[in-house]
């Protein structure tokens, strides 16, 4: 990500939790509470059976990532979608049959150094995607190209987002300058359709249902606030929220709330805005250990991570009457303690 939302967030991210192969470093701090370590089960290579009564809190499908892997959860259970232990930041379409991700990829090039040639590890990520019954994977976005003098030019792909109607993603594209911008690619050719940002530091985009705004995290200034990105070029628009740092953003298939994660007092809360009127802010956790919300795609529902006991899993509530000011159900745990990727934020389609 870029130098400037490095080096305000280097003291936050040497408490978090260490993330599997680096991935926290690269998409930027990961906003949940720091905790100790804790061993954790076997990494599950079949499905797992959803934990007792987690059944009727699901409908649809969701994906999660889980160190360096993505899985893909049904009412069935959840079962891994890759198995290479370098993917995360999984995108669900609509319909829930097409799943996104950025994987980590490294290969041996070559640099200029002090005017000469030198050998090079380079990393970098490509967006990937697959069915989410499984089956071929394919590289939609590749973060290598070799130019014509034989250098490697390398691109950090995160947080890929499909449009709702599956014709665009949505990415931030790191190519080492020092900015994470956010642009949009074909969903079907992976061709690069238009800049959103330039020399910024975006993070986490988000559609609207209507597919006319992105909504992003923004470092560009130091502290992270809200953005809303419209999709024809225009002015992004800051939204106001409580005191505190927000981050990770994501609509409601009506588009009339933003659930987001609010860290405060070094806790991380899920928080709804309404997106008319007076933009009445909702906090819909109290535990200072949740983050990362998605809506169903009914809107009834949130899944998001909290950690307890040093491990992260995934939970989803009822969101009842909270967002007419009455109280939510109580979470409910989908999985069985496995250690979710905490900066991977989940992705919930039909």
């Amino acid at each position: 990500m870029g130098r400037s939302r490095e080096l305000v967030f280097a003291g936050i991210a040497a408490v978090l939790i260490v993330l599997y192969l680096g991935i926290g470093v690269r998409v930027g701090p990961a906003f949940f509470p720091p905790s100790s370590p804790t061993p954790t089960p076997t990494k599950p290579v079949s499905l797992v059976t959803l934990p007792p009564g987690a059944n009727a809190s699901v409908s649809g499908t969701i994906a999660f990532a889980l160190r360096g892997d993505v899985y893909v959860l049904s009412g069935k259970g959840y079962a891994p979608l890759t198995s290479d232990g370098r993917s995360h930041e999984p995108g669900i379409s609509t319909d829930g049959r097409t799943v996104y991700f950025a994987r980590i990829e490294e290969i041996d090039g070559k640099r200029m150094v002090d005017g000469q040639v030198v050998p090079a590890h380079l990393r970098f990520s490509n967006v990937v995607s697959a069915s989410a019954s499984g089956g071929t994977q394919t590289v939609l976005i590749n973060g290598l190209v070799k130019s014509d003098t034989g250098f490697h030019v390398v691109t950090w792909f995160d947080s890929p987002a499909v449009s709702p109607d599956s014709k665009r993603i949505a990415v931030v594209a790191d190519g080492g300058e020092g900015y994470s911008d956010l642009v949009l690619y074909d969903a079907q050719t992976g061709k690069q359709a238009i800049s959103l940002s330039k020399g910024s530091n975006l993070a986490d985009p988000a559609w609207s249902p209507d597919g006319k705004t992105v909504a992003v995290t923004s470092y560009t200034l130091g502290t992270p606030r809200l953005l809303l990105v419209p999709t024809d070029g225009r002015a992004s628009i800051p939204l106001v929220t409580p005191d505190g740092e927000p981050y990770r953003a994501s609509y409601s298939p009506d588009g009339a709330w933003l659930v987001y994660t609010l860290r405060h007092a070094g806790k991380n809360d899920l928080h709804a805005i309404e997106m008319s009127g007076a933009h009445k802010d909702i906090e819909l956790t109290s535990d200072g250990a949740s983050w990362n919300g998605v809506f169903s795609p009914d809107g009834r529902q949130v899944a998001f991570l909290r950690e307890k006991d040093g491990v992260i899993d995934l939970y989803s509530m009822d969101l009842g009457d909270a967002l007419a000011g009455g109280s939510a159900r109580p979470a409910v745990k989908l999985t069985r303690g496995e250690g979710i990727d905490g900066a991977s934020r989940p992705a919930w389609g039909s």
